[in-house]
């Protein structure tokens, strides 16, 4: 483990690096941006990087605390999907302006990569068609929270193993459950952001979901991909880690 130790010390380097740009885009934004709210908004969007830094960090350094700062770090993100939505609400100057200024407007049910979705009709932009895209970004922080929850009495019964593939198991259908939430997610807040990026030119909307977009992804279905490949033994181990260990590293 002495010989690995200086790749135990780049990810900490890389995590204060982080911190300082946090800290310097946090001061920015507090400099530049009148709105309090719309403060509240960018500090929380942009402290998704740092969580997760450090939440990956906790997790490289103690391997046990791997499942809880996952779970810490994906509830964050759900949360800041919606927040995200509510910046893009703002953008507008408040849901009911963003309801008129979207009026009659209707959003096509497949857009790239949801094409699967091509049988739905249009979606008509309304209040209630935006209450369930804010309900399906929603659900996905219900439903990690819920999982979390079953899975670690499971545990402490000794009826759950994390990185266990096998069809008794309750991993299994844990990360299919995570999988098929994450798409949810993703597909409610993909639909928010085809029916506003047109009203809202000038925004910088894309780059702005994009990156959103790329976390959600990763902190959704990385821990699972991993853990069924480490069940595999896909991935090599060298001690004192063993292989399903090192894949929810």
């Amino acid at each position: 483990i002495k010989d690995e130790l200086w790749l135990f010390l780049i990810p900490a380097g890389l995590a204060l690096i982080l911190l300082g740009v946090f800290l310097e885009e946090a001061g920015f934004f507090l400099r530049r941006i009148p709105s309090s709210r719309r403060q509240r908004l960018y500090l929380w969007i942009l402290g998704m990087y740092p969580v997760f830094t450090f939440t990956s960090l906790i997790a490289l350094y103690v391997p046990r605390s791997s499942s809880l700062c996952n779970f810490i770090a994906s509830l964050y993100h759900s949360i800041t999907l919606l927040k995200f939505m509510g910046l893009i609400t703002d953008f507008f100057g408040g849901k009911a302006r963003m309801l008129a200024a979207l009026s009659g407007q209707q959003v096509s049910p497949d857009p790239f990569p949801c094409c699967c979705c091509c049988c739905l009709p249009l979606v008509a932009i309304n209040s209630s068609s935006r209450g369930w895209m804010m309900a399906a970004v929603l659900q996905l922080s219900v439903v990690r929270s819920i999982l979390f929850f079953v899975t670690l009495v499971l545990w402490t019964d000794e009826q759950y193993d994390y990185g266990d593939v096998d069809s008794v198991n309750p991993n299994l259908y844990v990360n299919g459950i995570i999988c098929v939430s994450t798409f949810v997610s993703f597909y409610g807040h993909l639909l928010f952001y085809k029916a506003t990026k047109g009203a809202l030119r000038g925004y910088g909307l894309r780059a702005k979901f994009i990156c959103v977009i790329v976390a959600l992804v990763l902190c959704g279905l990385q821990s699972g991909i991993l853990e069924t490949v480490g069940a595999l033994e896909v991935i090599p181990c060298t001690p004192p880690f063993s292989v399903l260990t090192r894949s929810q590293r």
